[in-house]
């Protein structure tokens, strides 16, 4: 990735007869294009045969910071004795107050700058004016405001040079004014119409503004300019990237071709081979980068290499991968889609409900997406389900249902039922009594409440059931035939209280004959009653 883009602004207005026009266009087009290590060949080349000069040493010391060579930095200011010495050339001052700010020493730095315009002569030099902007532009510590002050001073000397309004704007971008950067790109473009680094820079302030249709223009105008300008190769290679990721690729070949290996480029071309559908390939490449890196090898890949292997059908090979992902990577780096995949590859193996559903519970916690927690609640249902695991599926119902922005009387009914089925009958009458709250018409909620109780109270010496299963009875009747099983199941229990609990053998054998009203032929029900009358009659005398 780029971390700077203004030092190759200058290149050309500063050279010494040391490095000649050639050697100078091939250094320039080589940082524009992050071809740091072929830039620092060239120019270190040069140093070995013609020693150094003031123009190497700037470009020499910036290429090494742009790779954060910060001791091959130190190492050169040793070995050449660059200093601030006012006997110096006034560009190896430069060079040597970059170093300093590059250690935070801003005040000797800025002692340098004032000291070099104190000399009237270099106050009407804008290639030296320019380099001091330069340097502080591009140095953190530096200072973009005193940048401005000389780049207008630049401008009154050399006002045809596009180059200046191009760091005046990068002067503004490091304070942020957005809109007197823009308008220094534009003045760059009045002076140049076809300066690719303003295109490219216009389009960086509208991407910062996340305007796509007019960053693109800019880039693409860039682009048309000079298509192996890798800056805005990289600019749309990251449009693309979720956009249409075969464009992104082709972008991102050509930026790859036209800078200097570097070990990113295989991260993003094995993540756009999986993006493109090239899941072998990602798997070779991801390998590859294995072996090169060893334990600098970002865990990621072997996430990547297990979706890739997903897609390819071999979920075995997939579970492999993603578990070597998970004992490699950091836990605070995990996020819920690499539960769900564990979880989706746990699954696929025969028995191995109870593991899936741990990692499917970990992704629903973690993930701030209802609907994606919606989904994973679903699965972990299902899971139960298959599982016999009806405590674990009554619990997600519970989730399913406070998580749904529409709920029915199916999603109350299937949670307390899993509820009832897992024997938490307390839990389950908890939900069948919100069923009858918001459904007070609907038998179901009575009936399962009723049941609920009935478990609860085995031994009907408390007659929790009752007040339920005569609600049964009262919506029931409405329809005996349509309620038929529910009304025999109520008519029996309350029939069994009467008598049982209460010893009211009249009101009992009252519930009986309606049950043998809806089932005449059913034997228990017969004999309940005869002997009902039989103790009525044995009553009466």
């Amino acid at each position: 990735m780029m971390k700077k883009i203004t030092g190759t602004l200058i290149i050309t207005f500063m050279f010494s007869t040391v490095l000649v026009a050639q050697d100078a266009a091939e250094v320039e087009q080589l940082l524009d294009n992050e071809r740091y290590e072929s830039a620092e060949a060239i120019l270190e080349k040069k140093l070995n045969t013609d020693g150094v000069m003031p123009d190497i040493s700037y470009l020499l010391v910036k290429t090494y910071l742009e790779q954060d060579k910060v001791e091959e930095v130190k190492d050169f200011i040793s070995k050449y004795k660059l200093s601030d010495s006012p006997e110096s050339d006034p560009l190896d001052r430069i060079t040597y107050a970059r170093y300093l700010l590059q250690k935070g020493d801003k005040a000797g730095a800025d002692a340098i700058f004032n000291s070099i315009l104190e000399n009237k002569k270099n106050r009407k030099n804008p290639s030296l004016l320019m380099a001091m902007a330069e340097v502080n532009i591009s140095e953190p510590k530096g200072d973009a405001s005193l940048a401005l002050e000389w780049l207008k001073m630049a401008a009154d000397k050399d006002d045809d040079n596009p180059s200046i309004f191009i760091l005046e704007g990068l002067a503004y971008r490091k304070l942020s004014d957005a809109s007197k950067a823009y308008l220094a790109y534009q003045q760059a473009l009045k002076k140049d119409k076809n300066n690719v680094k303003a295109h490219y820079m216009l389009g960086k302030i509208f991407t910062a503004q996340k305007n796509s249709e007019v960053y693109l223009e800019h880039f693409m105008k860039a682009y048309e300019v000079d298509s192996t300008y890798a800056p805005v190769l990289e600019a749309l290679y990251d449009h693309y990237y979720n956009v249409d990721v075969r464009i992104a690729r082709k972008f991102l070949e050509k930026f790859i071709a036209n800078t200097d290996h570097n070990i990113q480029h295989d991260y993003r071309m094995t993540d756009i081979y999986y993006l493109t559908g090239d899941y072998d390939r990602a798997i070779t490449e991801a390998l590859k980068l294995i072996d090169t890196e060893k334990e600098k090898a970002q865990p990621r890949l072997y996430k990547l290499m297990a979706y890739s292997a997903l897609k390819s059908k071999d979920s075995l090979k997939a579970l492999e991968y993603v578990n070597q992902y998970f004992s490699k990577e950091q836990p605070a780096k995990f996020i819920a889609a690499d539960f769900e995949l564990k979880a989706i590859l746990t699954e696929a193996q025969p028995g191995a409900e109870k593991g899936a559903i741990e990692y499917y519970s970990i992704a629903a916690e973690m993930d701030t997406l209802v609907a994606n927690k919606l989904k994973f609640a679903t699965a972990i249902i299902k899971l139960a389900k298959k599982a016999d695991m009806a405590s674990i599926q009554a619990y997600w119902l519970g989730k399913l249902y406070q998580w749904k922005d529409k709920t029915n009387n199916i999603d109350l009914f299937n949670w307390g039922l899993a509820h009832y089925t897992a024997a938490e009958y307390l839990k389950s009458d908890s939900v069948f009594t919100l069923y009858t709250e918001r459904y007070p018409e609907d038998i179901f909620g009575y009936y399962w409440r009723a049941q609920s109780n009935a478990a609860i109270d085995t031994s009907l010496i408390e007659g929790l059931a009752v007040p339920h299963y005569i609600r049964v009875t009262e919506i029931g009747e409405k329809d005996k035939e349509k309620n038929k099983k529910m009304l025999l199941k109520a008519y029996g229990y309350l029939g069994g209280y009467e008598a049982n609990a209460r010893k009211d053998y009249v009101q009992s054998l009252m519930w009986f004959e309606k049950y043998l009203e809806l089932d005449s032929e059913n034997a228990d029900a017969k004999r309940y009653a005869e002997t009902l009358r039989k103790w009525i009659e044995e009553q009466k005398k």
